[in-house]
């Protein structure tokens, strides 16, 4: 019955919007497209920016799923300043690889709502001046992973980093989860998973 579940949640996403994918690093004709079910071993990591011009700060939103849809690991970053939409979002993309070298996840999938940004990334050289230095580091960390690729996805499709990002900026400090995840990240977690299919939180 599980197995059943699990399948026809897949099936339903792969009819969802189909998403733009771009691949960097050591990339093969395994890659999955937009189109195939996410691989067991793939870990996907789902990343979004926050700015607060009242508290002159900015978040970084940053959760990491495996293919069933389980948290694996979840951050909020929070920095002092102002910061430009494009070099923040940047900065969460770099954000996500770091925890996936930290973590040794080997395939990973990263997705943002920040189309200008996997766009860049497409081009591998011609970087806006305020991400340049930014996206080249991402460029440099993609290559350490056996499979690495980047997803540009609707809003719609990243509420729960965006949530994670609008709450760093409240922060003094930053926040990893790595085992035990609030209760609230968890409702999260299954409220998107249902809006894909009601069978999807069966073992979170």
């Amino acid at each position: 019955m599980v197995r059943k579940a699990q399948d026809e949640w897949l099936e339903f996403e792969q009819e969802r919007e189909p998403e733009q994918k771009v691949s960097v690093g050591r990339m093969n004709k395994d890659i999955p497209t937009s189109r195939e079910r996410p691989r067991k071993e793939e870990i996907r990591l789902y990343t979004d920016a926050a700015i607060s011009a009242k508290r002159v700060r900015t978040g970084q939103g940053i959760i990491a799923r495996n293919w069933k849809g389980q948290i694996m690991k979840a951050k909020r970053i929070v920095t002092q300043g102002k910061g430009t939409a494009s070099k923040e979002e940047a900065l969460a993309v770099r954000s996500a690889l770091l925890m996936a070298k930290q973590a040794g996840w080997t395939k990973i999938i990263v997705h943002t709502d920040c189309k200008s940004v996997v766009e860049q990334i497409n081009k591998g050289s011609e970087y806006d001046y305020s991400t340049a230095t930014i996206l080249e580091d991402v460029q440099e960390l993609s290559l350490g992973f056996e499979r690495c690729s980047f997803v540009f996805i609707a809003r719609t499709e990243n509420q729960i980093s965006h949530a994670l990002a609008q709450y760093a900026v409240k922060l003094v400090h930053n926040i990893d989860w790595k085992h035990d995840f609030p209760i609230w990240l968890t409702d999260l977690v299954k409220k998107d998973m249902r809006a894909v299919s009601p069978f999807c939180n069966l073992s979170l």
